[in-house]
């Protein structure tokens, strides 16, 4: 009987350590998805690749960005080309369209400027400038995405002709260079825990990166309306 039941307690322990190493199995196979979506990559991504990649919240030289997470930099003598800055891209993920200002409007620092919609919904970023809309990124109508693939760059939404008296009053709530990619750091670590705060609709999904605890890209989609308009309260500052 004793080595009958030594026997069990032997196949049970082994049993268990099974089931052990396959979730364990399962939960880095989850915790590598959710890098992935936060990379825009279903491929495995190896450790020089992540050592290797830019910081999410680096900020390219020239490019100053505001509280509301918008963005601008000169554009010739007297322009500046604006957007949304790349945590805006990381929670939104491929939008499905974005919504220009008018050439040719007025528009004012901290009230709606442009619109990204997703999934249905649709988020309004603040000017970070004063002044007049002169033109907007017609490339965007095809290629949205381009708003969070390529926030610096391709996927600008407007040029803005700032009035220059409050360009120069609004000049100490933006960030550049590295004062920039330090308050980015900080902001994408207040967005983890944010995310964290929030109740998922299935976990399983992978609301944050295993690696430093970033959230994966298209994260707030993943939630309710409370939440998304609670992220546009904390972190958009429109007045």
């Amino acid at each position: 009987m004793v080595a009958i039941f030594v026997a069990l307690m032997f196949i049970g322990l082994v049993l268990i350590d099974l089931l052990v190493q396959r979730l364990e199995a399962r939960r880095a196979r989850t915790g590598e998805f959710a890098w992935n979506l936060a990379r825009g990559d279903e491929r495995p991504l190896s450790m020089a690749q992540r050592q290797a990649a830019p910081a999410p919240w680096s900020v390219p030289e020239g490019v100053h960005v505001s509280e509301g997470h918008a963005w601008f930099r000169s554009e010739g003598q007297s322009e500046l080309l604006t957007g949304a800055d790349a945590l805006v891209g990381q929670v939104l993920g491929t939008a499905s369209s974005v919504i220009p200002p008018e050439v040719g409007s007025q528009v004012k620092a901290g009230r709606p400027l442009f619109q990204v919609k997703v999934n249905g919904r649709v988020m309004a970023l603040a000017s970070p400038v004063t002044g007049t809309v002169v033109a907007v990124n017609r490339r965007l109508k095809e290629c949205p995405g381009l708003v969070a693939d390529e926030p610096y760059g391709e996927g600008w939404v407007c040029a803005i002709l700032p009035t220059l008296p409050e360009l120069k009053e609004g000049a100490a709530e933006w960030q550049s260079g590295t004062r920039a990619a330090a308050w980015l750091e900080l902001e994408f670590d207040r967005l983890r825990k944010f995310v964290l705060g929030q109740i998922a609709p299935d976990p399983a999904l992978g609301l944050t990166s295993p690696d430093g605890g970033l959230p994966a890209r298209g994260c707030l989609t993943q939630f309710d309306g409370s939440v998304w308009s609670a992220f546009e309260r904390e972190f958009l500052r429109l007045r």
